[in-house]
This record gives C-alpha cells, structure tokens and sequence, in this order.
C-alpha cells in the first residue's frame, strides 16, 4: 500500500476584503477589528502565506488538512473572498473545519456553509463530523466554533457532535482506515488560556480514548506543538499559523508535512515541520518525529 502525504495548514487570516456593513457591526467584531488594524495585520501577512502555500504545492500532497481561521471578523464577505482563494490554489482533496474566527458573532450560517460546502464535507442537514477519505486515510473534522462573548475564544464540539464522532471513529476503524482527526481548539489541556479552551475538552478526550484514532491536528494556539491525548499514545499535533511573519522561530509560518505509510501491522506516521526562515525560504525545522500506531484489519478481513 503506497503512503500517502497529508499537508496540515491552519489559521492563515487571510486579509480583510472590506469593513462591516451597518447590519454586520457587533461589540465583538469592533474589538476584533481594532485588534486586527493596531496589531494582526502587522503578523499575519500575504509574503509569508504565499510561501506556505508554494511549499505545500512543490510537495504533490494528497491530501490537505485546515484547522480553521481563514477569517478575521467571520464577514460573508470574508467568506467569499476566502471561497475565491481555495479554488485558485486549486488543491487536491482537503478538509476544512472552522475556526473561532468564523464564528465570532451569532449570525446566519447557511450562505456561508454553502460557499465552503466542497471544502467542509459536512452532511445535507450541515452537521458535523465531517468525513473524508482517500486511499487508506480518513480524515474525520469536528466543528469547534461557537459565537461567544467579548474577549472569550473557546470552543464547544456539543454532545450531539461527539455522540456522532464516536460512531464515526468506531465505524472508520473497523474499516480499518488510518483516522486523522480535525478541530480549531487543542485536545489537551495547557495550550492555551482558559479562555480560548475547549469547554467540553473532557468528553471528546474520553472518547477518543474509547474509539481511538491514529492522529489528532489543530490549530488556534498559533504554536507548534506535539503531545499525546492523556493515557493514549493517540499523537495530537498543532501548527503555526500559515501567514505569520518570521519574526521568530515559535510563531513563523509553517505547516506539518505527514506521511502514512500502512505497514502489515502498524501505521508509520512520519510528522516534518516545515517553518519559514529569516531568510524568506521554507525549511525543515527539525529532524522530525516518527510515530507508529497499532493497525487494525478491516472486519472482513478478520
């Protein structure tokens, strides 16, 4: 069974196309807007995403992973104008799950869900957890992102949502598919404060216990970071945001190169960093990391 190449990207905030219209102005979205001109534009910048996304397009990978924040204000027409730069990187196959950031006020959902419908993957009636599947990988996104007050930034799956997940993890193990779990909010505690956590950050980690699942990618601490869903050895991976300038090592933009490769008994997950130098060129930024998880054979071929 031949690998397969999985490119992880997150949080890329792309630039603001327009300022809110008069029925879109909230309190949130003002600070958020205020945060973004004294502050944001200055780190998240074009230079920085365009060499990610070259890296990523020089790599031939065939699958793409996006933890969410592709906006700033959650505005339709960050939405479309976000809709309008994935079909011109034309990727391949690639799962996007939202982030906060598009769910900074209670709005409308529908329009925006439909603009992002070939990248999202959810059912008809819009639920999650959304499914794709090529070769012998199944990526599986849960939807994190909730409106919430001024200043808060948490996440909330629902227990609608898990209960889902966990049939679904269930279901793709049996069919004994590599499971690569999407989410905006870290899975473990002490990512981030308090205040951009994910409130029901227990029950999704009891049942990942329960079903399993080969690797877990988020986004939203900006950070990359590599640790294991407590009493597992399931591998939880997050990732710098894509358009961050190289104003440190930390925080550079980056993405996670992942291959997965299905030996007779194990999956071989071999995670490279890629991060953007000083120098304006992508890098490797470290050796690497290997990690081998237990296979399961299908039922059928039990």
């Amino acid at each position: 069974m031949a690998s397969v190449l999985l490119a992880h990207f997150s949080d890329p905030h792309l630039p603001l196309v327009s300022l809110p219209s008069w029925r879109e102005w909230r309190f949130k979205r003002a600070l958020s807007l205020l945060s973004w001109f004294y502050r944001r534009r200055h780190l998240h910048t074009s230079a920085p995403l365009l060499r990610v996304m070259q890296d990523i397009e020089q790599a031939h990978p065939a699958l793409v992973a996006i933890t969410g924040d592709m906006t700033n204000l959650g505005l339709l027409s960050e939405f479309r104008a976000a809709e309008r730069w994935l079909k011109k990187h034309n990727l391949p196959p690639t799962l996007l799950v939202p982030g906060n950031h598009e769910a900074l006020v209670r709005e409308k959902s529908v329009e925006k869900r439909a603009l992002w419908a070939p990248w999202l993957h959810m059912d008809e009636n819009g639920r999650a957890p959304s499914v794709l599947v090529q070769d012998h990988v199944a990526l599986i996104g849960v939807n994190t992102a909730v409106p919430t007050l001024p200043f808060m930034a948490t996440g909330r799956a629902g227990q609608e949502q898990l209960d889902l997940l966990g049939k679904t993890l269930k279901a793709l193990g049996e069919s004994g598919l590599c499971r690569v779990v999407l989410l905006h909010h870290p899975p473990v505690a002490r990512l981030v404060q308090n205040r951009k956590s994910l409130t029901d950050l227990n029950m999704l980690q009891d049942i990942l216990r329960r079903e399993g699942a080969e690797l877990v990618l988020h986004g939203h601490s900006h950070r990359a970071t590599a640790c294991t869903i407590p009493s597992t050895s399931i591998p939880v991976l997050g990732v710098t945001s894509a358009s961050h300038i190289a104003s440190s090592p930390q925080k550079a933009a980056g993405w996670n190169r992942i291959t997965i490769t299905a030996q007779p008994d194990t999956w071989d997950i071999t995670v490279q960093r890629r991060v953007l130098g000083a120098d304006g060129f992508m890098h490797d930024c470290d050796a690497g990391r290997v990690y081998s998880q237990h296979r399961h054979l299908p039922k059928t071929a039990v």
